[in-house]
């Protein structure tokens, strides 16, 4: 094989595609090959450094000028060669990202085909006087038999510490999920031969290709876990068996929490609390349920059989008809997967147990566990993972003790007494490095026409935008029942960065519920947003007031006497506007609590968050384009988060020793001692919509989620928002009860319009 030059060094870097911003960080799947890249470009860099000083050296003569003449052909037939080899290499990429259809029938030597290639050993048994042929894989440990023909059957063995009866299964689990994947398989291959078509299907042939290269997919994880067993004996039964233990230990804790006395719980009251875990849902490992969309959770309960119900103490929807519903159709439900990888693609973190309720996954140099998340349909460019403000991002990094010092993608390169990011220069398509550690981010979002891939979108443009930002997004909600007028949402993006959380590596149970805490917090956000359709505000058309009300006009034919009535009306309140105007804001930092605030008994005590940094971000522009338009309404006191209680609350955290700045959460104090999860300010949405006349002020409604956490802690001080996790706080005079729980089936954005409603009549 011949030498690389430099010149194929430099192509090579200079063909390396800017990863996007969200994607550029320690918990994306492409941060071990952005790391190796990052590498190779600054060893490139040192090579075209010393040939460039080299060159210097050499006196000016005919010999040189011969020499630069060679080397300028040399470089033109080099970009050449390279321009076509980046060609066939991106077609030869879009080719296997592609999935091509399989009309071949079922065939026991298909599946033999599968094992050998994933590393197995394979063998096709047709016993005699038998028409039914089993197809054996084996690995140094784990074994398969697997029946396709009939009944499909599949049996799992081990070479080794098989300590159970004859005829008795070892994994069950294991193999009524290796059963349904096959079978699976075999439907679709069935159909596809015969040229029928299923109406429970799409394609299949498609269909037939997907599950074959998802089988293959199984098969070569076993042969990893094969691997690792091999070399431990007896004992290395137990990676295959992890995801039970681990699914044994987390049912456990659950069982604590709710006693098998209790009654049966609704499945998003319990996602509240704490994810549910289930055994082999998609992979051959333990996967998670984080959340589930109002409707995706409707959509559960509307296809249960009437005559099902429940176990006593668990969730509502019994757990076959979860598995099954979330393996055909996933759509808005979060997931997250406990796998096994090589360590070459994690970075490692730190993992001690933290006493009798924690558990250690097995481990081992090479290989480490990691949560892997998604969300169905995907959400950002196709991509899958969790759209995740920068706050939260922060709080897992500093959990798991992941820093600069620690971070192999922020350490490449970087000289002594040089701050992070500087290794670069500033060079290449990756432009500044802070993204990779959630770390200092401009103030304000910049477009960038020349590399769009760099820009820092807020987390809400990612969300719901993800191809543009804003700085405004608009919407229109209009009531089912038609009970007051349509309400003219106005969503101001909070300047916060967002990323897309793919994976985080894990060692320990008490990890995996803290990581999907967090991420549930997200999800909380994110489908209360995904309700709605949003738009970008257009800022070149000036806002106008919506509840303007046309004034009569001669040509119309009014009287003075239908003026006089409209005026009175305008006086009582009691004229209904073309739509209601409604300014909706996220916060990124804590708020004092609404002076006067009028709550449900049952709600817990407001949080004494600390004062900082409140208000929405500035906008650009026009200062008198508000929500109400303008000459509205005096605006100068109506900041969301700040109407209602600026006056009385300002000095609520300020020289009482709490002091939480959720600006850096990498001096939040991490106790990774003990079992209480550090104080968070809880995810909120803000609602201000103006008074029912004559009254001139602004209703603010505050929805939190403030549930209790998975190990007994809440998110903040006075931790409960109920068994729906939703607090609303509201101005005075407004009666909150049952907003929770309009809340929890996906009804926020109508909250205004209710409390107009009752004020109105």
């Amino acid at each position: 094989m011949a030498h690389r030059s430099l010149l194929d060094a430099i192509h090579d870097s200079l063909a390396i595609s800017s990863p996007p911003a969200s994607e550029a960080h320690l918990f994306s799947s492409r941060s071990s090959t952005i790391s190796s890249r990052l590498q190779s470009i600054l060893d490139t860099t040192s090579q075209l450094n010393y040939a460039l000083t080299q060159l210097s050296t050499m006196s000016p003569s005919n010999q040189t000028s011969k020499l630069a003449s060679l080397m300028k052909q040399h470089a033109a037939i080099s970009a050449s060669i390279a321009i076509s080899r980046a060609a066939v290499t991106g077609l030869s990429s879009a080719d296997r990202s592609v999935v091509f259809p399989d009309h071949a029938p079922p065939s026991p030597n298909r599946v033999a085909e599968w094992g050998r290639a994933a590393g197995m050993e394979a063998f096709v048994d047709i016993p005699g006087g038998s028409s039914v042929s089993t197809i054996m894989l084996a690995g140094k440990v784990l074994v398969l038999d697997i029946d396709i023909e009939g009944r499909i059957l599949v049996k799992t063995s081990f070479a080794v510490g098989n300590n159970v009866p004859n005829g008795t299964a070892v994994a069950p689990d294991l193999d009524a999920f290796l059963a349904r994947e096959v079978s699976r398989w075999v439907e679709a291959a069935k159909y596809a031969s015969s040229g029928e078509s299923s109406p429970s299907m799409g394609e299949p042939a498609v269909v037939a290709a997907d599950c074959a290269r998802t089988l293959l997919g199984h098969m070569r994880y076993f042969v990893m876990l094969d691997s690792l067993a091999v070399n431990e004996g007896e004992r290395g039964i137990r990676w295959f068996m992890e995801p039970v233990v681990a699914h044994q230990h987390f049912m456990s804790r659950a069982g604590d929490q709710h006693p098998s006395g209790s009654k049966v719980i609704p499945l998003d009251k319990l996602l509240v609390q704490r994810a549910f875990p289930i055994l082999y849902l998609n992979f051959p490992s333990l996967s998670f349920l984080v959340w589930l969309s109002p409707l995706a959770y409707l959509r559960l309960r509307s296809s249960m059989p009437k005559h099902v119900r429940g176990a006593t103490g668990q969730a509502d929807i019994p757990l076959t008809h979860m598995t099954t519903s979330l393996f055909k159709d996933p759509n808005g439900a979060t997931l997250a997967s406990l796998k096994l990888v090589p360590s070459s693609e994690v970075l490692t973190v730190g993992g001690l147990s933290e006493g009798q309720n924690d558990h250690a996954f097995p481990s081992s140099p090479s290989h480490s566990w990691i949560l892997e998340f998604s969300r169905s349909p995907f959400i950002y460019n196709g991509h899958d993972g969790i759209v995740m403000s920068q706050t939260r991002m922060q709080a897992i990094q500093s959990f798991l003790g992941v820093d600069a010092a620690t971070d192999i993608l922020m350490s490449i390169g970087t000289p002594a007494g040089a701050s992070v990011g500087s290794g670069l220069g500033g060079m290449g398509p990756f432009g500044s490095m802070s993204q990779l550690n959630f770390n200092n981010f401009p103030a304000s979002q910049t477009t960038s026409v020349e590399n769009p891939n760099l820009i820092s979108s807020s987390w809400v443009d990612m969300l719901l935008n993800p191809t543009s930002s804003g700085e405004h997004y608009k919407s229109t909600y209009h009531s089912p029942s038609g009970a007051h007028p349509p309400l003219n949402l106005r969503l101001s993006v909070p300047q916060e960065p967002g990323f897309l959380l793919q994976r985080v590596p894990v060692r320990t149970t008490n990890q995996v519920s803290r990581v999907l805490e967090i991420v549930r917090e997200q999800c909380w956000l994110n489908e209360l947003l995904l309700m709605s359709q949003w738009q970008p505000e257009d800022t070149a058309v000036p806002p106008q007031d919506p509840t303007a009300i046309d004034p009569p006009s001669s040509s119309t034919g009014a009287t003075v006497a239908d003026a006089t009535e409209l005026l009175a009306s305008l006086l009582e309140g009691s004229l209904t506007p073309r739509s209601i105007p409604v300014s909706v804001f996220l916060p990124s930092t804590s708020l004092p609590p609404l002076a006067q605030s009028h709550r449900h008994a049952t709600s817990c005590a407001v949080p004494q968050f600390s004062f900082s940094g409140l208000g929405p971000p500035p906008v650009s522009g026009d200062p008198s384009g508000g929500i109400f338009g303008t000459g509205d309404m005096d605006m100068d006191m109506e900041i969301p988060g700040l109407s209602m209680s600026m006056n009385s609350s300002m000095e609520i955290g300020i020289g009482t020793g709490m002091g939480m700045e959720m600006g850096g959460m990498g001096s939040m104090g991490m106790d990774f001692g003990g079992s209480v999860s550090p104080l968070r300010q809880p995810p909120m949405i803000i609602l201000s919509s103006p008074a029912t006349a004559p009254a001139t002020a602004l209703v603010e409604l505050r929805v939190s989620f403030v549930p209790g956490s998975s190990n007994g802690a809440g998110t903040g001080p006075g931790n409960g928002g109920g068994d729906c996790g939703v607090k609303i706080e509201a101005s005075a005079g407004i009666d909150t009860k049952g907003m929770d729980e309009i809340v929890r089936r996906g009804g926020i954005w109508g909250l205004p319009g209710r409390v107009w409603t009752k004020n109105h009549k």
